[in-house]
């Protein structure tokens, strides 16, 4: 059995802590977070183990999964590195040393990060690739994000990964493309322009959209999640390829390839 250690004990976290009993292949070694679980957690059935840092673990772990904040992410990825635990994270608006510490981190364990764990995403993603290959600089394309108002980050994790699909192959670089005030007026006239737009309201999941405008014609890629699960879900099933590989900084498409 998988050896399992969930740090963060937020929306994502708790998704993750509710399918764990249904898996046979995982074993709950305990709950990182810096609060004590709440009433309603620390009831759940799995009668878990709290810890208030990664400090206090002393049992041996095959897998961390990461869905915390930025700067607890680097943390976790520094631990893992240290004691030998693969690490998965979900957690989006990293910084620079959050980042650096996860490929730090690879050279010693198997990482993946990803910005989002859908199956429908990893796909999405891979079309939107071939789209931007084929149209190159001819369609202005625009990237739509949107989420609930508790999200902080923007544009999102995976705009900013749908933006990284669009440019491979093309002379942007996605550090001009957000500029603070480029993104505050973006221009609209150049040809093979990539904006983007970030809506929080509600209590809505997440909907991504590619839009590639050309003079005659308009080609739109979407994706909306309709349930949290679908990202847990996706989350213990990479985590259980993850264990499996040698060290190494992973992706989405390393674990489902495009084709599934």
């Amino acid at each position: 059995m998988i050896q399992t250690l969930v740090h963060g004990a937020g929306r994502m976290a708790r998704r993750v802590l509710a399918q764990l009993p249904d898996r046979t292949d995982y074993q709950l070694l305990g709950l990182v977070s810096r609060t004590e679980p709440d009433a309603d957690l620390a009831a759940d059935p799995l009668a878990m183990a709290w810890y208030a840092s990664l400090d206090e673990v002393k049992k041996s772990a095959d897998l961390l999964i990461d869905f915390t904040l930025p700067g607890g992410t680097g943390t976790a990825a520094h631990w893992c590195a240290d004691n030998g635990v693969a690490m998965l994270s979900g957690t989006t608006g990293l910084s620079d040393k959050d980042v650096e510490a996860l490929k730090d981190a690879a050279l010693k364990v198997p990482v993946l990060w990803a910005p989002n764990l859908s199956y429908g995403v990893t796909l999405m993603t891979a079309l939107v690739q071939q789209a931007a290959a084929a149209l190159g600089a001819s369609a202005n394309i625009t990237i739509t994000d949107l989420h609930h108002q508790h999200k902080v980050d923007a544009p999102s994790g995976t705009a900013l990964a749908l933006a990284a699909a669009v440019i491979e192959g093309r002379s942007e670089r996605l550090e001009d493309l957000l500029d603070p005030q480029r993104l505050q007026n973006p221009p609209d006239d150049d040809a093979g322009e990539l904006a983007f737009s970030s809506v929080r309201e509600g209590e809505v999941i997440g909907e991504h959209s590619v839009r590639f405008e050309l003079p005659d014609e308009v080609i739109e890629i979407s994706h909306q999640a309709l349930d949290r699960n679908v990202f847990a879900a996706g989350a213990l099933k990479a985590g259980a390829w993850l264990v499996d590989q040698d060290p190494g900084y992973y992706t989405t498409s390393d674990w489902l390839g495009p084709s599934g």
